[in-house]
């Protein structure tokens, strides 16, 4: 686009330059770097670094037909490194800038640096990077000119005469050249990277410790939505009786809960990070504890969640999260008594009545086995 930000400007210094006479003789090859920012996918911001540079290409081939239509090379960089990480050293504000940095700076190849700083800090890394410098690095086209070398000159032959009048004598110094061929750089087109097989969750299999540390058996399955969504249902069940039913740990209950996850997610990192989702459920209870037990039910008709997961493993990830909600109970207390004519334990009834509860009504660290996909992965060499 010409009328955006300086590209006018740009573009008349590079035509001043090209329409140099003298300029023309001593350019050797030109080479055209385009670049991307970091919004969006990896695939999509190398096509459009090569459309860019090739744009390039295309106007100075239009602009000065038949002078240097062989000598241009179009070499899509993707991103410009350099322009970010120095906006990165002069801003203080960027979150965790200090990893941001060390990852730019490392030794990976470009897709994996993009995976890591939109990781970084859950999303907030990128989010501030695409808010305040994406403007930068996408306009970022270089033109690199290289200029032919210059020959040394052969020296003129000395002529020297003699002291007598014979003919004069013709000394010549000569200093071989070896002239190479001139070379041309060739005109690079896009090279697709043979498809990399990448994994992408189906769904999650989960079981809170907290729970099965008290010998409350659970499991919970959790498939996404999307990038940024996902439906998650679990299922409470432990049904235990000790020493002649006198201790009881009985407890089914079940919940469903949407939640949403923030920051940018690939295929193969969905359900990380930080999110927040809204739940509900029902259930029913018998606990009792040798000369009390209470029976009920309950039901959790809204409830506000939030938590962070992250990866441990390929397959495997951790979880905490916490929920606040609205629980109603109906409850009946009652003592065991064992009777002398049957000599079996029955239950007695004490008292009945309801419960409002407003407050915290889950806690969870949770262990996850991640079900994945295999799908293809296309990539654009830079």
């Amino acid at each position: 686009m010409r009328d955006y930000y300086t590209n006018q400007t740009a573009l008349e210094k590079l035509d001043e330059m090209l329409n140099e006479p003298d300029y023309i003789t001593k350019v050797d090859s030109i080479l055209i770097y385009g670049s991307a920012s970091l919004i969006g996918s990896f695939q999509v911001n190398s096509r459009l670094a090569y459309e860019r540079a090739w744009a390039l290409r295309t106007y100075i081939r239009w602009k000065h037909p038949g002078v240097y239509n062989d000598r241009i090379s179009v070499l899509p960089s993707v991103f410009n490194w350099d322009v970010l990480i120095d906006l990165i050293q002069n801003d203080p504000l960027v979150p965790y800038r200090e990893e941001a940095l060390k990852i730019l700076n490392s030794s990976v190849d470009n897709e994996l640096k993009v995976t890591q700083i939109k990781q970084l800090g859950s999303g907030s890394t990128d989010a501030y990077l695409t808010k305040n410098f994406a403007r930068y690095m996408r306009t970022a086209t270089s033109v690199i000119f290289r200029i032919k070398e210059k020959q040394e000159e052969i020296k003129e032959p000395e002529i020297i005469k003699e002291q007598n009048d014979s003919l004069p004598v013709v000394v010549e110094e000569v200093e071989e050249i070896t002239v190479e061929p001139e070379r041309f750089p060739e005109i690079v087109p896009p090279v697709v990277i043979p498809q990399q097989k990448m994994y992408k969750p189906l769904f999650a299999l989960k079981t809170n410790l907290l729970f099965d540390l008290l010998s409350g058996l659970n499991v919970e399955v959790e498939v996404p939505i999307g990038k940024h969504f996902s439906l998650a249902g679990e299922w409470i069940f432990p049904w235990w009786l000790w020493e002649k039913k006198q201790y009881a740990l009985e407890i089914l209950n079940g919940n469903l809960e949407l939640r949403y996850w923030w920051g940018n997610h690939t295929k193969d990192n969905l359900m990380t990070g930080w999110y927040i989702g809204a739940y509900s459920g029902a259930g029913l209870y018998d606990v009792e504890w040798k000369s009390k037990g209470y029976q009920g039910e309950f039901i959790i008709p809204f409830g506000l969640s939030g938590g962070f997961a992250h990866k441990i493993s390929k397959n495997w990830r951790l979880e905490y999260s916490l929920g606040v909600g609205y629980l109603t109970n109906k409850y009946r207390e009652y003592v065991p008594h064992l009777s002398e004519y049957d000599g079996e334990w029955h239950l007695i009834k004490q008292k009945s009545g309801r419960s409002i509860w407003i407050g915290p009504t889950r806690l969870k660290v949770s262990l996850i086995w991640m079900i994945n996909q295999k799908y293809n992965k296309k990539q654009e060499m830079k």
